[in-house]
């Protein structure tokens, strides 16, 4: 007797990378919240709070979706806290600069490193949850943050030592994160999987480092 042949996979991302996304938000948004305290004016910390809000909405939108499928937010979270708080710890902003090269180049690693896979060409809402807040704009260097960041940092770097300092942690930024990206990839398969699609590690990861160098060039790094 012929078995019948097994249903498709579901093609939305799984509860898990949902998981992930929403507590790689909640953890920029406290981020950015506290690097808006290292800003030197009120318009410095303005731009950081504005930030931070666009991540908290995202968390909130992530959690209607999965509530929508009787999912708990937390609860699709818990896998992935002490992993993306290690991250936050190492890669927390010291000064001001930092701050404003962790805002610029930070948030959008995690568009990026969708961009470079199969599951930036997905369809519906969580796909588009997966692409992050405003993935887009962010993307095409086309936040409103991005001009401000650009003459604060240009202002920074006008001294040598700054520069080279800012930029040795735009590279930091980055080693740390693709660090934490494998790690969450090794342990949880079933998210590196609907993440990665047919696309290998490495092809993501050199596409996120040419992307990154892109950033960091904008800011005069």
């Amino acid at each position: 007797m012929t078995e019948p042949d097994p249903p498709e996979a579901d093609p939305a991302p799984p509860v898990d990378l949902l998981g992930a996304v929403a507590y790689g938000a909640l953890t920029a948004f406290t981020r950015l919240a506290a690097d808006a305290a290292l800003a030197p004016d009120l318009t410095g910390r303005a731009e950081m709070a504005a930030l931070a809000a666009v991540e908290m909405a995202h968390v909130e939108r992530v959690r209607a979706h999965l509530a929508a499928r009787d999912v708990d937010l937390v609860t699709a979270m818990a896998p992935y806290a002490a992993l993306l708080d290690a991250f936050a710890a190492r890669t927390a902003s010291r000064d001001w600069g930092e701050a404003l090269v962790g805002a610029y180049v930070g948030r959008t690693l995690a568009v990026d490193l969708v961009a470079a896979t199969g599951a930036a060409e997905a369809e519906g809402e969580a796909a588009e949850l997966l692409r992050g807040p405003d993935a887009g704009r962010e993307a095409a260097g086309e936040s409103g943050f991005d001009t401000f960041a650009e003459r604060a940092v240009a202002d920074l770097v006008a001294d040598e030592r700054t520069r080279a300092r800012l930029a040795m942690w735009g590279r930091r930024l980055l080693g740390e994160t693709l660090a934490a990206a494998a790690e969450v990839l090794d342990e949880h398969p079933t998210a590196a999987s609907a993440l990665l699609g047919g696309a290998s590690r490495n092809a993501v990861f050199k596409a996120l480092k040419s992307r990154h160098s892109r950033r960091l060039h904008a800011l005069g790094l």
